[in-house]
């Protein structure tokens, strides 16, 4: 089986006791719902059926009704700091996606599939196990870090967001057993992206369509886009602009 890095290396931890395993503490309560951003008195939706619906129905986006709080700051903050980019990202995120949405253990999966490991070139001591540098900060001069987001599998930013993303939503279609389909329209960024992280995914129930402007986006990135093997993944070219992506 591949190893978990969101656990302890060679350490078995059930999934109900991840949360746990990691933080030392119990997990948290979540009932997170979710609402839009243009009007709070739209009915709330759980997690899933906010990734799974986009927009809000009055064309705002989801947000979370609260913002959940830490009961005690200090303390925990000192503890995360001392965390891995996986774990840390597990355990923010269990504040904000109920268990009941999706388990322990299924996020500590998706996790796992969404964030690439340390390779050679960038890890540290050596150790190509090493997972700090799934964003990769760098000091220029003192005060002065960039971070940079250009590491992932499309050397594009969009790739640290999207692949968790396309991969609970590919977790959501097998669970309900459903087809989804994306559609997506780039003008050289977000389509690479979604198109890799949905051909990865490898989920017949899962597609994207994606739109781009002709003559409007690099060659590396139209190239990025149609030369993807996927029977998941579609690929359209239009006359027009970007703004023209804009309109319903």
């Amino acid at each position: 089986l591949p190893k978990r890095r969101i656990c302890d290396r060679g350490r078995f931890v059930a999934a109900t006791g991840l949360f746990t395993a990691i933080t030392g503490t119990t997990t948290p309560a979540n009932t997170m719902k979710y609402t839009s951003t243009r009007d709070s008195a739209v009915t709330t939706v759980s997690f899933e059926d906010a990734v799974r619906g986009g927009y809000a129905p009055d064309g705002g986006l989801f947000v979370p009704t609260t913002i959940p709080t830490l009961a005690d700051p200090r303390n925990e903050l000192r503890a995360w700091s001392k965390l891995s980019y996986h774990r840390l990202a597990f355990v923010v995120l269990r504040r904000f996606i109920p268990s009941e949405d999706i388990s322990d253990g299924e996020l500590g999966d998706i996790l796992d599939a969404s964030l690439p490991p340390s390779s050679p070139a960038t890890a540290k001591d050596g150790d190509d196990d090493d997972d700090d540098d799934v964003v990769v900060v760098k000091r220029m001069a003192r005060d002065v870090y960039v971070s940079e987001l250009f590491h992932g599998p499309t050397f594009c930013f969009k790739d640290l967001g999207l692949r968790f993303v396309v991969n609970v939503l590919a977790h959501f279609c097998t669970r309900r057993g459903e087809t989804t389909s994306l559609v997506v329209a780039t003008t050289g960024d977000t389509g690479p992206a979604a198109v890799k992280a949905v051909s990865d995914a490898e989920n017949p129930l899962l597609s994207v369509l994606v739109h781009y402007p002709r003559g409007q986006i690099s060659r590396f990135q139209r190239l990025q886009l149609t030369t993807v093997i996927s029977p998941n993944v579609h690929i359209v070219a239009f006359e027009g602009g970007g703004d023209d992506m804009d309109v319903p």
